[in-house]
């Protein structure tokens, strides 16, 4: 065994993996990776390294020696989770002041890629009132009452703006000023704006609304006497009335599964819960509304995660020349959406309600 007053995470790895071989002999290098969490190969090696030399440390090497030792390192670790160490320059400050050990921004930028670490900034996250955290909790435990597998005869529709330019910020490049790569984007991007519904089995056909480039409602603001500039109670009720009651019933027919007791699940848009769309998919759809959705609750909703999919989809295509081409593309998208990520999408709200629950109605950040 080696002994030393200070040991890196590696060396305390292959020390682990020596000491489970010791007593296990029976067990192989992947069972021992398995056991203290590494890869089999890593294993392998420093087991044999120790049967030939006895001996687990690294080589001599040529280049200069490690600066940090191991109780520089978990410092660094801890300095890098303090509000005021935002950037490698400011935690190597903070421990030279408290170690006296000299350290560039650099060396401590590699230190905390090795142990897996990466400079994010904070995810935002919709701002919850108490209020809204019941009502989170509420939702789920009512979802949870209902039998094992009742999301699986749930219809949960949606919509969203897919832009024809990317309107995020572009990704960095290590590049000199003079070869810095120049993005035009035009002002206002040309946006479709679409509604899908999806469902254990499926998911419908894509539907353009109000809002998409050129598509003018057909219905007036009575106030304005101007056609409405978004989604109308009244346009909504033709989605319901044209697409997403006729499509639900056929998935559902079609998959040989809740064809007369299927529901659906939407959201608090203005147009979707007034008094005449609700009582329409009360009439319509042979299982009803699901339940109220919980207000500023997207994370509880896995359409959010297919949409992210579908927008990844999209940019990995050529890019669109038009609307046209928008439209035709994102149902190109639509139809390539692969059944195994709808099952896991609804044989995963159960765990999505019971973590809610858990939180006490916090954001759960799915």
């Amino acid at each position: 065994m080696v002994k030393q007053q200070h040991i890196t995470h590696a060396q305390e790895l292959r020390l682990q993996a020596v000491h489970c071989k010791q007593h296990n002999q029976s067990w192989s290098a992947s069972k021992i990776g398995k056991h203290i969490g590494c890869n089999r190969m890593f294993v392998s090696r420093w087991l044999t390294r120790h049967q030939q030399t006895g001996d687990i440390n690294d080589k001599p090497r040529s280049g200069r020696p490690q600066i940090a030792d191991a109780a520089a390192e978990n410092y660094i670790l801890m300095a890098a989770q303090l509000p005021e160490c935002t950037s490698a320059a400011d935690i190597a400050a903070k421990t030279q002041q408290a170690l006296g050990l000299k350290l560039s921004g650099s060396t401590v930028t590699r230190l905390l890629k090795r142990k897996g670490l990466q400079h994010l900034t904070a995810k935002v996250v919709p701002m919850l009132t108490v209020k809204q955290k019941l009502a989170r909790v509420k939702f789920a435990k009512a979802a949870l009452r209902r039998e094992r597998c009742s999301w699986r005869r749930v219809m949960i529709t949606d919509s969203k703006y897919f832009r024809l330019h990317a309107m995020g910020k572009p990704a960095g490049r290590w590049c000199t000023p003079a070869t810095r790569e120049v993005v035009a984007r035009p002002k206002h991007s040309v946006a479709a704006h679409v509604y899908m519904g999806v469902a254990f089995h499926g998911a419908t056909s894509l539907k353009f609304v109000t809002g998409t480039h050129k598509q003018v409602s057909k219905y007036t603001d009575l106030k304005s006497k101007r056609p409405y500039r978004g989604l109308a109670q009244q346009e909504y009720t033709d989605v319901l009335h044209d697409h997403f009651i006729p499509e639900g019933n056929k998935l559902f027919k079609n998959a040989g599964q809740w064809a007369d007791k299927w529901q659906m699940q939407q959201d608090n848009a203005p147009a979707h819960k007034t008094p005449i769309n609700m009582a329409y998919i009360a009439a319509n759809v042979p299982g009803g509304h699901f339940l109220a959705w919980p207000p500023n609750s997207p994370d509880l909703s896995p359409i959010e995660n297919l949409w992210s999919w579908m927008d990844i989809k999209l940019h990995k295509l050529d890019k669109c020349k038009n609307i046209e081409e928008l439209k035709e593309r994102l149902e190109q998208v639509r139809q390539s959406i692969p059944p195994t990520l709808l099952h896991n999408m609804f044989d995963g709200m159960k765990a999505r309600m019971e973590r809610v629950i858990e939180l006490n109605g916090d954001y759960i950040g799915k």
